[in-house]
């Protein structure tokens, strides 16, 4: 039999270990985020440049059968292989792809981000006896693994757009008073 004191230090170092893996979570969910970002800014981005270009591209070959011009046909041909360029780069990395894979790692973190957030509430309502814990904590453990087995590598970048949304702008962290301005009046902490 377990004296009380151990029961609660076990439960006490199981919280902690679920305090850090939550942590981890809410960091590596932020990163994905960010990084199906980057992704799709990027794929916008080139896409309004093809399809400008193609445009150009099809008009510069329109003027130089009307006009014989050296400097058109030049500006064309640069035209028409910067074009060529970005549509390779399409073909080569499938943007759009990578930003869904990214956010599909991120909908899977913020469930698993969820789960701990209500494991570590039961925990302060002692809902938990320490076997019970040992198992959620090693279940949880392993649904992060076979995320993590499933995340895309990151950029240094989208880690910078997540430290920064994280310890500045305090992403994921609510006041009081903001958390009961998006409830209905009944369901406040504070009704006045």
């Amino acid at each position: 039999m377990i004296s009380e004191g151990v029961y609660i230090n076990s439960i006490g170092f199981l919280e902690s270990q679920l305090r850090q893996l939550f942590a981890s979570v809410v960091w590596t969910h932020k990163i994905q985020e960010k990084q199906a970002d980057i992704y799709l800014k990027q794929y916008k981005c080139l896409e309004f440049w093809r399809i400008l270009l193609s445009a150009l591209t099809s008009s510069g070959i329109f003027a130089v059968i009307f006009v014989d011009e050296l400097w058109l046909k030049l500006i064309t041909a640069i035209v028409s292989a910067i074009s060529l360029f970005i549509s390779t780069y399409f073909k080569t990395y499938d943007l759009k792809l990578l930003q869904k894979e990214h956010k599909k790692s991120a909908l899977a973190l913020l469930e698993l981000r969820e789960e701990l957030v209500s494991v570590l509430c039961d925990i302060k309502m002692n809902k938990y006896k320490e076997d019970e814990l040992f198992k959620k904590r090693d279940d949880l453990i392993k649904k992060k693994i076979k995320i993590a087995n499933n995340t895309l590598d990151a950029s240094e970048n989208a880690v910078n757009q997540a430290s920064e949304n994280l310890k500045k702008r305090k992403d994921n962290t609510y006041s009081d008073e903001e958390i009961d301005s998006f409830l209905p009046l009944l369901a406040r902490k504070d009704k006045n």
